[in-house]
């Protein structure tokens, strides 16, 4: 039995100031709401269905979370992960990860954990020009084994 997936890591896009007093409450700023929109057009343009979206609780992933989906044509339910916070731990990820059903899947998640995930997952030095800047979209597949299991196919990020 092949663990084959395909993944798409979503960092949300650019939030209220980082010394609001509660950092989960955090919403969108209206460059953020664009930012989203922007990739979910070029994840739209890519042609691929999604089979699982989970977001973090956060106010800001949420909103992304809708914003990215709103631009697709497909309906899919976001579902929410406690796993996938800014103090995510990405093993922990990876394991729930190669668990999961769905063969091809989105995040919508936060700095640091986000750069940190795809670090552990890529079975290759990572790009020296990829930086995980609010609306950038990492694609990767392959056998979710835990760790420098996949191949990193691409990513995107809005300019806005």
């Amino acid at each position: 039995m092949t663990n084959s997936k395909s993944l798409y890591i979503l960092r949300h896009g650019t939030a209220q100031s980082s010394n609001f007093e509660y950092d989960n409450l955090r919403e969108l700023t209206q460059k953020g709401i664009e930012e989203a929109k922007q990739t979910g057009q070029y994840f739209q343009s890519l042609g691929v269905h999604l089979d699982a979206v989970y977001a973090s609780p956060y106010i800001r992933a949420q909103q992304t979370a809708g914003h990215f989906l709103g631009e697709l044509q497909q309906e899919i339910a976001v579902e929410t992960s406690d796993l996938i916070t800014p103090s995510g731990r990405p093993l922990d990820v990876a394991i729930w990860l190669s668990n999961l059903k769905a063969d091809t899947i989105l995040i919508v998640t936060h700095q640091p954990f986000a750069y940190q995930l795809v670090d552990l997952l890529a079975n290759a030095h990572l790009p020296s020009d990829l930086s995980m800047n609010t609306g950038t979209l990492v694609s990767m597949s392959g056998e979710l084994l835990v760790s420098d299991c996949c191949t990193l196919n691409s990513f995107y990020s809005p300019v806005v």
